[in-house]
């Protein structure tokens, strides 16, 4: 799982989750890294498999699709500036995310391993403090490139 420079978004102006899919899609296209069925995808995806995930002090969502649809494997990493609004995984019910990560994988067996280490990652209290303190592009970047590459 690599994190590019270029994948980390922070402060990101999004008004909802299409915006978000389409956002990632386009960045995600012109890299030939997914395939051009994959916006479509992950939008269908999150309306029947929510990956919205309280945790302690921050809600994060962990976006995917179907490894056919990935040609590579990056982790897109977003802070927008406000809130979008995603359905909880275990209860459906709407939360505010403030972090969004977006798994590209060609490789099904991948995802299990990627979101385990994410969620592992997120567990600890001093890394959601860390992330909330973050207040640039390249520290979010520094931060993710360290706890992922």
């Amino acid at each position: 799982m690599y994190v590019e420079e270029d994948l980390v978004f922070y402060n990101l102006k999004l008004d909802n989750q299409n915006q978000l899919f389409d956002f990632m899609a386009n960045q995600l296209e012109k890299k030939g890294y997914v395939t051009e069925d994959f916006r479509d995808a992950i939008k269908k995806r999150e309306q029947e498999f929510p990956t919205g995930l309280k945790l302690n002090n921050m809600n994060v969502a962990i976006v995917h699709t179907e490894a056919v649809y990935s040609n590579t494997e990056k982790l897109v990493v977003i802070k927008p500036e406000q809130s979008i609004t995603f359905h909880n995984i275990e209860d459906l019910k709407p939360i505010e995310v403030d972090l969004i990560f977006g798994l590209i994988l060609n490789n099904n067996e991948g995802h299990l391993e990627v979101l385990k280490k994410i969620s592992q990652i997120l567990q600890e209290k001093e890394v959601i403090e860390s992330i909330k303190q973050i207040d640039s592009q390249t520290a979010l970047t520094n931060f993710m490139q360290k706890h992922f590459n």
